[in-house]
């Protein structure tokens, strides 16, 4: 017996959401070269580093830091991260539609238990996509130079957004990537899908070459800073 729910999804919108997903996912990875902070001295960061600090001081002094920057340098990092969380906000929800259509997919290929499990996942995205929306908006309301290092209790609800916004995406993707695998281990798979399939590869084979074509984007010599924090 397969959950009472259907909704009509092929594996061209699938392969639309994800090429959209990684393209935005690429222009962020791009940005967060540009992310410069004056932590003890002048070093890069990543946005892990904001979604998992050590601390509610150590998030503090990385926002901080950005502003001590030299003029130049400090706008350019700051004007780099601004960028990169606005346009999270269209990386996210594209970002769990492609896993929400994914299971949803998955799901109606599977039965009983399984058809079950899909449809679970698939809607379970909700919590993260309000986690990762919530988590965005708090950081970019930290961007100030005088940023306050957050109360203990606000900084471990934090850290518990990011903690569940990861488990239940990553979740998803392991249990979705694996049932692939499985289905084309066991040839459970029409040939008209390997058009969707070569599609897939395609976009990730194009992002993976603007990645390497723009490995040096951006690159600056931090030599000439290191005097700053002494």
């Amino acid at each position: 017996m397969k959950f009472p729910f259907y909704l009509d999804v092929s594996w061209g919108w699938i392969c639309i959401t994800f090429g959209a997903t990684i393209l935005l996912g690429f222009i962020m990875h791009l940005l967060s070269k540009k992310f410069y902070t004056l932590y003890v001295f002048v070093r890069k960061f990543s946005i892990l580093d904001l979604e998992f600090p050590v601390s509610a001081l150590e998030l503090s002094t990385y926002i901080k830091g950005v502003f001590l920057l030299p003029k130049e340098l400090s706008e350019k990092s700051l004007h780099a991260l601004k960028n990169r969380l606005y346009i999270n906000f269209l990386f996210i929800p594209l970002k769990y539609a492609t896993i929400f259509l994914l299971c949803i997919k998955l799901s109606q290929k599977m039965s009983f238990l399984g058809n079950y499990i899909f449809i679970i996942l698939s809607f379970l995205q909700i919590i993260p996509f309000l986690c990762d929306l919530i988590e965005n908006f708090y950081l970019l309301k930290k961007l100030s130079p005088n940023a306050m290092v957050s109360t203990d209790t606000v900084h471990r609800n934090y850290q518990l957004l990011a903690k569940i916004k990861w488990i239940i995406f990553l979740t998803a993707v392991v249990f979705c990537i694996t049932t692939l695998v499985y289905f084309w281990l066991i040839g459970n798979f029409s040939y008209h899908s390997l058009v969707y399939l070569i599609i897939i590869i395609a976009e990730l084979a194009l992002i993976f070459i603007l990645i390497k074509t723009t490995a040096n984007f951006s690159k600056i010599d931090l030599d000439q800073y290191q005097n700053i924090g002494n």
